[in-house]
């Protein structure tokens, strides 16, 4: 009776992380190409690409700078909580890489954002004057 039990309990806890390795990559997936879409709202985007003002670029490098910090707060929090999982815990390192991973996507787009904050904050200080047109 022991045997079947032990076995049931290792399938059980088998499942449970597959299911959190697959949670986790579709969180990661589906929450980068959901924001990355939908930063800035649709007027900021119609008002921009219909030559904005350097009050809209300002706008829209606030926006990105906040969604850049907010991708790195989560970058934080899959680094800690893989970094908090145990040898016991995850033998395999299935849990813990899953979290890597996470935290990579979670960086890479934090990246992107901050990339379009330095673009459209650039793009505001020279419609202001402040900073000369680079060519």
């Amino acid at each position: 009776m022991r045997r079947s039990s032990e076995t049931v309990v290792t399938v059980r806890s088998t499942l449970g992380i597959v299911t959190f390795v697959l949670l986790s990559i579709g969180w990661v997936t589906s929450g980068c190409s959901i924001a990355g879409e939908r930063v800035l709202p649709g007027q900021l985007e119609t008002q921009l690409a219909s030559n904005g003002t350097a009050d809209d670029h300002l706008t829209a490098a606030l926006l990105y700078q906040k969604e850049a910090q907010r991708a790195q707060a989560e970058v934080n929090k899959y680094t800690q909580a893989a970094a908090a999982i145990r040898p016991i815990e995850d033998p395999k390192g299935l849990r813990r890489s899953a979290l890597i991973t996470a935290a990579q996507e979670q960086q890479k787009y934090a990246g992107e954002m901050q990339q379009l904050y330095a673009v459209h904050q650039t793009k505001a200080e020279t419609m202001m004057g402040k900073q000369q047109p680079q060519y």
